[in-house]
């Protein structure tokens, strides 16, 4: 098609709009603190909080705009025993994870898992997750024990806007 001009290439003059922008929201948070007993974790040592969306006192991150959140979660275990944690979204989980390997339902009379010898206990969570405004996130321990250092991070948490949406 010669002679036809792409119409995203045509040039429009017109006035200059405003430059776009991103909130900064992003938070890292570690734990420096025992963790044993289950529920929500609090991560006490803040090494990043832009925007301020994250609480160290109860955990929780809560989501000052909507939009699509990268987060993660490094939970380090201790050595031989099993680690079990959820991702929660306004307190709805959205991701499980458990260092002794997944074990389908109905095998509670026979588990195979707790059977296994356990080396170590880690355990990641890293996805993308769609946040509308005001709703929270946290990490609650099922099972285990968290490792945690007051100088060096083992057990983290965090998460960054990547896009706001309407």
């Amino acid at each position: 098609m010669e002679g036809t001009k792409d119409p995203v290439l045509t040039h429009c003059p017109g006035p200059v709009g405003e430059p776009g922008s991103v909130p900064h929201i992003a938070f890292s948070a570690a734990l420096s603190t025992q963790r044993t007993e289950p529920g929500t974790v609090p991560f006490d040592r803040v090494l990043l909080n832009d925007g301020g969306a994250y609480d160290p006192e109860t955990g929780t991150f809560t989501a000052p705009v909507s939009g699509r959140y990268l987060v993660s979660a490094v939970l380090t275990g201790h050595k031989g025993e099993k680690l079990e944690a959820v991702l929660s979204r306004s307190n709805q989980g959205i991701a499980r994870l458990d260092s002794g390997g997944f074990q389908p339902e109905g095998l509670e009379n026979q588990p195979i898992a707790e059977l296994q010898p356990s080396p170590g206990s880690l355990g990641v969570f890293s996805l993308i997750v769609p946040l509308e405004a005001g709703e929270t996130l946290c990490v609650d321990l099922v099972a285990g024990r968290l490792a945690h250092a007051p100088d060096e991070p083992l057990t983290v948490f965090s998460a960054t806007l990547l896009y706001d949406t309407p």
